[in-house]
């Protein structure tokens, strides 16, 4: 199998029967009590996912997963701020010791959905807090990653995790690739994580995380995830955390309100000045989410349409992607 990325593929258009996109339904369900009218998920970074966006994307049908580069007290106020209108937002905890009582403080005040939340899942620390975590409560559901291989997906379902995090390196502001040598393309991992997991006869839902530039890109990672998560296509809006500021336009010739933007291995996010696998970048001020998350919905719907399929189950099993050559890709203006 090629080393394919989002860039590389375009999904082939099929025979459809759907007259209308209002007979297409892009719900999907990530566990038992966990169904979600639009499969995104709004990135668990700092600068992305607090109350007011995991609010909002909850309006819109969308998960919201809150981030873990704050204080543990002010954990628990932006959780039970979010849980009183969206109730299956969930919280992110790292695997250091000190996480474990992040953990029970949120547990306490009423958490059940908890992200292990670490750069490289596969591993053993990520093995010791599942276990912590499924000893103190099986029932809890834990989203593990992040991870991209077969063998660490086989691994995280063994250790008990729920729902499997794919992607390593592919965020628009994460070197984890240039700097370390590490990663797998992320379409590429999505592929041979499913086939994978097919071959073992393992049901898990997986969410995709990183390498999103389109809407296009997020219809091609839905072939083989429940869910997509977002964090640059999510940034600069006014329900994320953090200020804004003013700056001058050269471009425009006026002032203009930005935001900053930082990876989660960043030294901004973690309270440091190290910036081995992460850096910053600031954003322009875009508006409502609303409108974003309302244009990604019609452009799923649409996507289903291509292929005729009239819910993601469908889409899954009818959607082709075909590698396309450099001309195409030239042609399809990805670059």
């Amino acid at each position: 199998m090629i080393e394919t990325t989002f860039n590389d593929v375009l999904i082939e258009p099929q025979y459809s029967e759907i007259i209308s996109r209002k007979d297409i339904n892009i719900e999907t369900k990530l566990f038992s009590n966990l169904i979600f009218k639009l499969p995104i998920c709004g990135s668990n970074m700092k600068n992305i996912t607090e109350s007011k966006m995991a609010i909002e994307l909850n309006k819109n049908g969308a998960f919201g997963i809150l981030h873990r580069f704050m204080s543990i007290e002010k954990n628990i106020k932006e959780f039970n701020d979010s849980v009183k209108i969206a109730p299956n937002t969930a919280v992110s905890i790292g695997t250091k010791d000190d996480e474990k009582e992040r953990f029970y403080e949120l547990y306490k005040n009423g958490a059940r959905i908890f992200v292990i939340d670490i750069a490289h899942g596969d591993s053993l620390n990520m093995k010791k807090m599942i276990s912590y975590i499924k000893e103190y409560d099986k029932n809890i559901i834990i989203i593990a990653g992040n991870i991209a291989t077969g063998s660490a997906a086989i691994n995280l379902y063994s250790w008990g995790a729920n729902i499997l995090k794919i992607g390593i390196g592919g965020g628009s502001v994460c070197e984890t690739r240039q700097n370390t040598g590490i990663g797998v393309p992320q379409l590429y991992a999505l592929q041979t994580i499913d086939m994978i997991l097919k071959k073992e006869k393992i049901n898990i839902p997986r969410i995709s995380d990183g390498g999103i530039k389109c809407v296009g890109d997020i219809c091609k990672a839905l072939k083989y995830s429940e869910m997509v998560m977002l964090g640059n296509m999510l940034s600069g809006y006014t329900e994320t955390p953090g200020k804004f500021y003013q700056r001058w336009n050269n471009d425009n010739q006026e002032m203009e309100w930005y935001t900053v933007y930082g990876g989660s291995a960043s030294g901004e996010n973690k309270g440091h000045d190290s910036f081995s696998e992460g850096r910053i970048k600031t954003v322009a001020l875009k508006g409502k989410v609303k409108y974003q998350l309302r244009k990604i919905a019609d452009g799923i719907k649409s996507s289903f349409s291509y292929v005729g399929a009239k819910n993601l189950k469908e889409f899954q099993n009818k959607a082709i992607l075909k590698e396309i050559s450099v001309g195409g890709i030239k042609e399809s203006k990805f670059y």
